[in-house]
């Protein structure tokens, strides 16, 4: 959706993104029923946890990288922000002009690559590239050093304007796996289908789930909780691509309190709450990777009046928004190097049966678990524009035996443990809407 393209690529300061944005308030859309995620319960039973390492690079976000006029411009300034960040997915755009500027371009996705970071390509009609060919794609996998892991469809052509919107996506993302699969090792990219601005169009569409790996969707909760957008936008997505994975390429939040033309605002604070939730929301239902709109504020707009300028975790006059510090104590605290060779099951319990907590619980592959508990429940009043002060939710953590260490961590309030106990089987919690972070040791 907010992805935009600057269509007329006329000079090396001007280009066009790689995807694009609707403008449309699309998020009417949205699920109206609201669907637990993984609520916590009082019944004391084993359950399996999942990949901390999975978790992490789940989380991806979206970058403008060719946006040289604006604040994407001052690429040591981005390097060193996802550096900082933790972040290891980025999605971004496949486009070509002369040579000079096709080195200098994906020559900062290879340097980008070099930390470890990895780039889902979007590849659309509209960016000048002509017909798919397994050349397009074996050139930019080149320029940018093999930092391509995935190559997505066309974005929102369901808003583009053109009739044949249905039989372009069809074409193009059909020609796209091909050119894919005919590349030397093409079976380590994986095919992300073509976006919609609105899921519910993919029955026009039709199945494609035979030329693409994953399915796509652009679940933006229009300033409601997270968990807001499911379970219409994953059954919708099913039109398209059937049982396959599903990938978030766009979701977020804006804080142009002043804009009243598209989607509503919220503070800074409450996409501070927000938006982690929003990565463990959509992790706990299966959604493979969530690519949040967008890393920066692309240039000044003090008055808080143009949406399209209030989607960044970072402010244009490069100052860290509370969401960036929220999100980068999230990876850090829940960071590992490597998939468990073996996830375990940890029984555990909450003395609270409210609905409102979720959870998703998490194990590393030093065999520690992280318990993350956070209450789902709306965090700001769009209509009055006000924050929404909840009370935590005052419960009790019980383990079936005593673990050797608990430590509590809360990303959204510090980096370091607010609080340790040993040897017990038993603690105290206050939980509230933003993620608290329990590390179990038990061995």
């Amino acid at each position: 959706m907010r992805f935009r393209y600057r269509w007329k690529v006329v000079a090396i300061s001007v280009v066009c993104a790689g995807a694009t944005v609707a403008v449309f308030d699309h998020w009417r859309e949205s699920a109206h029923s609201f669907a637990a995620s993984s609520p916590a319960t009082n019944a004391q039973s084993a359950e399996q946890a999942r990949s901390a390492y999975d978790f992490v690079n789940s989380i991806g976000v979206n970058t403008h990288l060719n946006y040289f006029d604006r604040e994407y411009g001052n690429f040591s300034f981005v390097k060193n922000e996802l550096q900082m960040s933790g972040i290891r997915h980025l999605r971004d755009g496949v486009h070509f002009q002369d040579p000079g500027y096709n080195r200098l371009m994906y020559g900062r996705w290879a340097e980008l690559g070099a930390l470890g970071i990895r780039f889902d390509a979007v590849v659309d009609p509209r960016n000048n590239l002509g017909p798919v060919r397994p050349e397009i794609l074996e050139e930019a996998d080149q320029l940018s050093n093999h930092s391509i892991e995935a190559f997505e469809g066309p974005n929102e052509m369901d808003i583009s304007g053109q009739s044949d919107w249905t039989s372009t996506d069809r074409d193009y993302i059909k020609a796209l796996f091909r050119s894919a699969r005919s590349l030397a090792g093409g079976n380590r990219f994986q095919i992300i289908g073509p976006s919609l601005a609105f899921a519910k169009r993919g029955s026009e569409l039709g199945n494609l789930a035979d030329s693409i790996d994953a399915g796509n969707l652009h679940p933006y909760p229009a300033g409601k909780m997270p968990s807001h957008v499911f379970p219409e936008q994953t059954d919708f997505a099913k039109n398209v691509s059937g049982a396959k994975n599903i990938v978030v390429t766009e979701t977020g939040y804006h804080n142009a309190l002043n804009d009243h033309t598209d989607q509503p605002a919220v503070s800074e604070l409450a996409s501070s709450k927000y938006i982690p939730r929003l990565f463990l929301e959509h992790f706990s239902r299966g959604i493979q990777r969530t690519y949040l709109y967008e890393l920066l504020d692309e240039t000044a707009d003090p008055g808080l009046a143009n949406n399209q300028l209030h989607w960044g975790l970072i402010r244009a006059d490069r100052s860290e928004k509370p969401a960036f510090i929220a999100v980068k104590r999230l990876i850090e605290e829940l960071n590992d190097t490597a998939t468990p060779a073996r996830l375990h099951s940890l029984a555990w319990s909450l003395e609270s049966k409210d609905s409102r907590i979720h959870h998703v619980l998490l194990e590393k592959s030093s065999g520690e678990f992280d318990l993350v508990l956070w209450q789902e429940t709306p965090s700001y009043d769009t209509f009055w524009q006000k924050d929404i002060s909840n009370s935590p939710i005052a419960t009790t953590l019980a383990l079936t035996g005593a673990a050797r260490r608990l430590v509590l961590y809360e990303p959204s309030v510090q980096g370091d443990p607010l609080k340790e106990w040993k040897d017990t089987a038993k603690i105290p919690l206050a939980i509230p809407d933003h993620p608290l972070v329990i590390r179990i040791v038990t061995r």
